[in-house]
């Protein structure tokens, strides 16, 4: 049954800001926001009149793009001390970098972006730093980087390819036919694997972290000289990995899982 009055209102509102959140600093057109979110534009443009009132959405002109507002900001700050991601992700982090013996990353989305937010080395003599933290990358490069790009459902994910695909061939190499090959292995084996895309003589294996709704917000890459990771072991450490990225995503969205059983109760 369709949603009316305020609770729908209320649930149209967040699947707009979701929507932006995506979208980065750059915003997103009403045309955009409207076909994304799969609401008519006069029912897109009265959200977020509502959400500019309340400087959730920001709109650079009467007629321009519309991005997260300094409210949302604000709230972002908040929630990032209760959350405490990094925090919450690093004894995972370093129980996957002993078992596996290599290097492990921490990658959040940041629009078509991956930005890395820890990196922990494992005992290996031999360890593969191709990240600090901080550095972004486009969504689609590197292990870490493919596995949110292929978890990304369409039509969102074709926004992306449209912002990414030229940087990634002219500064990486690689082109859009063997990204959009890349993305449906990674999408059928259910991780991604790389070899020599960033560096010669290196491998790679990334899976995404999803939120309490199914969408990726980071992701959990290993990176390894191909000697260490053979064809006979990436299941092996893809495995790991997996293991990893569910410890990660009870720790930090379980509350919200218990929250809407109790509600539902």
């Amino acid at each position: 049954m369709p949603q009316t009055g305020a609770v729908g209102s209320l649930k149209r509102g967040v699947v707009v800001l979701k929507a932006l959140a995506s979208a980065g600093p750059g915003g997103l057109a009403l045309t955009q926001i409207a076909e994304r979110c799969g609401l008519p534009h006069s029912s897109a443009h009265r959200v977020l009149s509502q959400l500019r009132e309340t400087h959730l959405v920001h709109q650079d002109s009467p007629d321009g793009m519309y991005s997260l507002g300094p409210l949302a900001f604000e709230l972002g700050v908040a929630a990032a001390q209760q959350f405490d991601i990094r925090g919450r992700s690093r004894p995972a982090l370093i129980t996957l970098a002993t078992e596996l013996g290599d290097t492990v990353f921490l990658m959040m989305r940041s629009g078509s972006e991956a930005v890395c937010l820890e990196v922990e080395s494992g005992p290996a003599p031999i360890q593969v730093v191709t990240l600090r933290i901080g550095s972004r990358r486009p969504l689609g490069v590197g292990a870490a980087g493919l596995a949110i790009l292929a978890a990304i459902e369409q039509p969102e994910r074709d926004d992306v390819l449209r912002d990414v695909v030229e940087p990634i061939e002219h500064d990486w190499g690689i082109t859009e036919q063997t990204l959009d090959e890349l993305i449906g292995r990674t999408r059928r084996q259910g991780f991604a694997h790389i070899e020599n895309q960033i560096t010669a003589g290196v491998a790679g294996v990334g899976m995404p972290i999803r939120d309490l709704f199914g969408q990726p917000v980071g992701s959990v890459g290993v990176a390894a000289p191909i000697s260490r990771m053979p064809p006979a072991r990436v299941r092996d450490v893809a495995d790991a990995v997996g293991r990893a990225v569910g410890h990660i995503q009870t720790r930090l969205f379980a509350h919200g899982s218990r929250a809407r059983r109790t509600r539902g109760a």
